[in-house]
Formats: structure tokens, sequence, C-alpha cells
């Protein structure tokens, strides 16, 4: 292989490298701007903290509907009647 067509190629590679890293970047730039599903803004971040902790485990949920449905069907917890 010629060594111009071997600088070439990495050339190409490291653009290449380069316009997915800016992409991504971009990417979450949008996403964190984007307003969520219940329609608040999630500039704190990507994904929420999980602050739930299960009080029979050590698994932890980031919504109170998810640590429910875990407890339904995991510890055979029913929901509390209002």
């Amino acid at each position: 292989m010629p060594a111009n067509l071997a600088a070439m190629l990495r050339s190409m590679l490291k653009a290449k490298q380069t316009a997915s890293s800016m992409e991504l970047r971009l990417l979450r730039e949008v996403a964190r701007t984007l307003p969520t599903m219940d329609g608040s803004s999630n500039a704190a971040g990507m994904t929420r903290r999980r602050s739930l902790k299960c009080p029979r485990c050590d698994r932890r949920f980031a919504m109170p509907v998810h640590l429910g449905r875990h407890l339904s069907a995991t510890h055979g917890r029913k929901k509390k009647v209002a």
C-alpha cells in the first residue's frame, strides 16, 4: 500500500470520528432542551436520578409508578386503596 494512501485513510478515519463525536454532542444538547413526556424540561440532565429505594431490597427507581410495579410484581405487595 502506498504511503499516501495509508495517510489518506488515516485522515478520513479521523475526520469521521470527529464528525461522529460532534453529532453525538449535538444530539445530547437537543435532547437536553426538548420537553419530556410530562411537559417539563429535561435541562437538569438526560436521566432522572434514582432516588426512590425499595423498602425490601436494594433496587432504586426514578418514578413512584416503577417502584409500585416492582413491589407488586416482585414482593407481592398490592397498591393502597385511597
